[in-house]
């Protein structure tokens, strides 16, 4: 044990009158305790506690040692303070990584909060889905789906998304609405040309798992131009749900073979490179992303 947890050890055994109590507090059986005063005495040479009838009272050197151990503690407590800005103080710039669907539909709504309570904070957004860039870029935190396989990323479960077929009235009316996932092969979907296995769409059959691999005359590298051409009546397409959410709504789009949703989707999990958590830029904005998120 170093010494100022040394230290603190034995402030704690003064604030709480015993080596019971102070235990309880510090999550330690009271013969560690015990084993830390005894040692503690035995490096300064001197008695810090008069053990009588099972109490213990400070000796003349104790009361000594206690007033420059505060004084050590405090000096920490003010060191800390002068590097760990408050709320209001949070100055830096934090280079976030994510789709512009993930961006614009679940981020943007919250940043006014955030910048409410770090008003000397800047974000920039890096636009994309490839993890690669994250890698190469000299980024704070990325927010994607699937837990990384990097070890010098720390990957922590955000939340888990949920995949929505739809298709506009105009199309349905043109070309009908696929009764089962099978019948999808005769329809027009629309691609993403990147993440190419986000084109093997996965249904539940009876409890059975099921991939149908779509075809269609136009893709797209971005979900939010995939939804414009869904509204367009171009063909049918596989978004998230906290993307076109608000389209089902309103009647835009109209989901498709809901019965045959698989339980499980996929996680969307927030990453950032080891050590990065303690920037106290990278540190509030976890925070943030674990008041409004299931982290």
């Amino acid at each position: 044990m170093d010494k100022f947890s040394e230290i603190q050890v034995f402030l704690s055994v003064v604030e709480e009158g015993s080596f019971s109590a102070a235990s309880r507090k510090l999550l330690r059986s009271p013969s560690a305790v015990s084993k830390i005063i005894a040692r503690l005495e035995q490096r300064l040479a001197v008695r810090l506690f008069d053990r009588i009838a099972g109490t213990i009272r400070l000796t003349q050197e104790g009361h000594k040692f206690r007033l420059h151990s505060q004084m050590v503690v405090d000096a920490m407590t003010q060191a800390e303070s002068a590097v760990t800005p408050s709320e209001s103080e949070m100055t830096g710039v934090l280079h976030i990584h994510t789709s512009l669907t993930f961006a614009k539909y679940q981020l943007a709504p919250l940043l006014p909060l955030l910048l409410d309570r770090h008003p000397g904070l800047r974000l920039e957004f890096i636009i994309g889905t490839d993890r690669g860039d994250f890698l190469k870029r000299n980024i704070d935190v990325a927010i994607h789906s699937g837990n990384p396989t990097e070890l010098s990323l720390v990957g922590k479960p955000l939340f888990l998304r949920r995949w929505i077929i739809a298709a506009a009235p105009s199309y349905l009316k043109q070309y009908g609405a696929p009764a089962v996932p099978d019948e999808l092969h005769g329809h027009r979907c629309l691609n993403f040309t990147v993440r190419t296995h986000w084109n093997s769409w996965t249904f539940s059959d009876g409890g059975t798992p099921k991939t149908i691999n779509v075809h269609g005359a136009v893709g797209a590298d971005q979900g939010e131009l995939l939804r414009t051409l869904a509204l367009e009546g171009l063909g049918i397409v596989r978004l998230a749900e906290f993307h076109i959410s608000e389209d089902i709504a309103e009647g835009r789009l109209i989901q498709l073979l809901a019965g045959y949703e698989p339980k499980g989707q996929d996680m969307m999990y927030v990453l950032y490179p080891q050590g990065r958590a303690q920037a106290p830029r990278v540190k509030a904005f976890l925070q943030f992303l674990g008041e409004h998120f299931s982290i």
